[in-house]
């Protein structure tokens, strides 16, 4: 715990936050993992306005912070997380900004972008139908499904990063498979999209086989991130993992998916050192049997034992994006 009545500036009201300021607040149920101990303060700013404030009493206190999106691809510690944690679920507008054009929030969700964009007849984001998690989160992890990827559309947006709000233009993410420049230390806040005219009609009928495939391909019982391995090229890592006969491996009640082993399901009690350890072992096994390293898709937040993953060698972990 930061020493200091820093949170009960902000609480109080002395700075001018309007969005809502909660001290110690659990975070289990704000991600689809189900675990992780509580934020020192969780702040949902409600505009650009409240961010640069929340900025500058960051730079004053010289206080850490993260970003939470949907909290589909995360893994929070059981100690919680230190300092202060950002969620941008009120600042999730979306709205027509130009021909074939969207400006949108970063906590709108991307299940809402997709609806929006169909109702207007805007092609591109269709195969994304399904992906859980915010436009924020999917724009910092360049989100796809079958071919189409977030980046595709976007055009610009503006990115927090410590006491600057600037604009970006899509070169400078650099984008990547499951990738992009936006790490820890920056804040994607409003999105830009240029998109092409669709057939309404052919674009339901997109969206609903993309929904089909995803009920297929992830109809996993229990709380779970998605997928937690990028694929290796040339090769997915489900079938790897499987390969290796860890589909139904279970540490406590962390579990390799029977199902799709490239998840991993919490059945009711597991903790996140129980799920990095299983990562770790799924991992090392990979290697051990393949020579091929699996990369994380999933990013951790809060403070962690080093030692659960030390002998994993190969596990690098980004931060929550």
């Amino acid at each position: 715990m930061i020493k200091g009545d820093w949170r009960e500036e902000l609480t109080q009201g002395r700075w001018g936050i309007r969005g809502e300021c909660l001290i110690d607040e659990p975070l289990d149920g704000l991600n689809s993992w189900r675990v992780g101990g509580p934020a020192d303060l969780l702040v949902r700013p409600l505009d650009v306005e409240d961010v640069h404030t929340l900025f500058a009493f960051i730079r004053h206190h010289r206080v850490p912070w993260r970003v939470l999106g949907g909290g589909s691809n995360i893994l929070i510690a059981d100690k919680g997380v230190r300092g202060l944690v950002i969620q941008l679920s009120d600042m999730n507008r979306i709205s027509p900004s130009g021909v074939c054009q969207l400006t949108v929030g970063a906590g709108c969700p991307l299940s809402h972008l997709v609806k929006e964009a169909v109702r207007l007849g805007y092609a591109g984001f269709e195969s994304l139908a399904g992906i859980p998690g915010t436009v924020g989160g999917a724009v910092a992890g360049n989100a796809g499904a079958l071919g189409q990827q977030i980046s595709d559309c976007l055009q610009s947006a503006l990115v927090a990063e410590g006491a600057a709000v600037e604009r970006w233009e899509r070169d400078e993410f650099h984008f990547g498979y499951r990738s992009s420049a936006i790490d820890d230390k920056h804040m994607v806040l409003e999105v830009v999209f240029a998109c092409q005219r669709g057939e309404p009609k052919l674009l339901r009928e997109k969206v609903a086989a993309a929904r089909e495939h995803r009920r297929q391909a992830h109809a996993v019982k229990g709380a779970t991130a998605g997928s937690v391995f990028k694929n290796p090229p040339q090769i997915q890592a489900w079938k790897l993992i499987d390969q290796c006969g860890l589909r139904g491996k279970r540490i406590g009640d962390a579990q390799v998916s029977e199902h799709h082993t490239n998840f991993i399901v919490n059945h009711g009690s597991a903790t996140a050192d129980e799920i990095t350890q299983l990562m770790t072992l799924v991992q090392q096994t990979v290697m051990d049997q393949t020579g091929v390293c699996l990369s994380p898709e999933v990013h951790k937040m809060g403070e962690f034992d080093e030692s659960l993953s030390s002998h994993g060698k190969h596990l690098h972990w980004t931060e929550e994006k």
